[in-house]
């Protein structure tokens, strides 16, 4: 048997008397207890409201300044004075150190790579070859015989040294 619960006068009563709760009371309850037992906590833990200055702190701080570097100033304190060459054997020691850097760049500086040595001879040539009349290339070229007889090649040679000694990349720029 099945009760049918709208029907009931007990249940209109209770329904017009107008005690209501609001929307999701029963899920936050336990949330702002908690909270308030955790701010009470603090509370309890904390006993001052936070950071205090001494009176008139600010009237004398710029006095306690002043007072602190002049203090620092007076000709009282007498600085430590730590010589720099302390003994002869640390001028003689520092002394031959300079010189034996000094030399050794001096002398790696002055050696030639056989690379440098070949182009100071590559710049003589050159220059000897500026030098050279232009009357004097054109007298050499028209009295040489120029006319020299091409080597055969076959295109299957040619294929096979582009092949050899170019990649796939060069080839392909170079198209």
């Amino acid at each position: 048997m099945k009760q049918d619960f709208e029907n009931d006068e007990w249940m209109k009563g209770a329904r017009e008397t107008g005690f209501t709760t609001p929307m999701h009371y029963f899920d936050e309850l336990t949330e702002s207890i908690n909270a308030k037992i955790t701010v009470e906590k603090f509370k309890a833990v904390v006993q001052n409201d936070g950071y205090t200055v001494p009176d008139n702190y600010f009237e004398k701080l710029q006095a306690n300044i002043l007072a602190k570097t002049t203090a620092e100033i007076q000709p009282e304190t007498k600085p430590k004075v730590v010589r720099l060459w302390n003994s002869s054997i640390v001028k003689y020691a520092s002394a031959a150190c300079f010189l034996l850097v000094t030399g050794l760049g001096l002398y790696f500086n002055n050696q030639q790579s056989p690379a440098q040595k070949t182009t100071s001879a590559d710049l003589a040539t050159e220059q000897m070859l500026y030098d050279i009349d232009e009357q004097v290339i054109i007298d050499h070229i028209s009295s040489t015989d120029i006319t020299q007889p091409k080597p055969a090649v076959t295109d299957t040679d040619l294929e096979n040294y582009i092949l050899t000694n170019y990649s796939q990349n060069e080839l392909a720029t170079s198209l």
